[in-house]
């Protein structure tokens, strides 16, 4: 892409000039640039269809979140440079949590005894919800965790004492305010 410098004739042109050159503003200057082509991976029928219809939900749950003013005004102060709080929101239906670390060291099995959870999110995690399940699938306990202040560490207390079962696991479910949930296992 070309920048067009004191240029009198095309200074302040924005759009296409034939099908070979295309002007573009940006930051109050002038680009030049050749005309894209079009993609035969983009004009795939089953892959617009599917993106429109998560476009449409994200567009949704964004208009959602603009008719609540703390939210939106939440999504305002997490923007990006260009970005406003509806993108945001936008992107933030489009981008599920993660989880990175399921730190069982301090969970005995007995009341009290805990699990943590390390969960982020390009916005922020909601809630994380955790399950004990033993060698048979079965749920040995379960429940939400809590967010420990000011950080991405949630953590799940023990209520009541039980056998840590062998050969069971921990399961973790992280959602953000859209609803996306990401799950991961731990064997114990």
């Amino acid at each position: 892409m070309s920048k067009v410098k004191d240029n009198i004739i095309t200074s302040g042109l924005s759009g296409k000039l034939g099908k070979q050159i295309v002007f573009r503003q940006w930051g109050g200057e002038t680009f030049l640039s050749t005309a894209p082509g079009k993609s035969e991976s983009l004009l795939k029928k089953e892959m617009y269809e599917k993106n429109r219809a998560l476009f449409t939900k994200a567009t949704a749950y964004a208009k959602m979140a603009m008719s609540d003013q703390d939210l939106k005004q939440a999504y305002k102060n997490k923007c990006n440079l260009r970005q406003n709080a509806y993108v945001r929101a936008v992107q933030d239906f489009l981008i599920a949590p993660s989880i990175g670390e399921i730190d069982l060291s301090n969970y005995t099995g007995k009341k009290d005894s805990f699990i943590l959870i390390y969960a982020t999110d390009d916005f922020r995690v909601n809630r994380v919800h955790v399950t004990v399940k033993d060698e048979q699938n079965q749920e040995v306990e379960t429940g939400f965790a809590v967010q420990e202040e000011h950080t991405d560490w949630w953590k799940f207390v023990v209520n009541e004492a039980h056998v840590i079962p062998t050969g069971g696991k921990v399961v973790v479910s992280a959602y953000d305010l859209p609803g996306n949930e990401t799950v991961k296992e731990v064997e114990m």
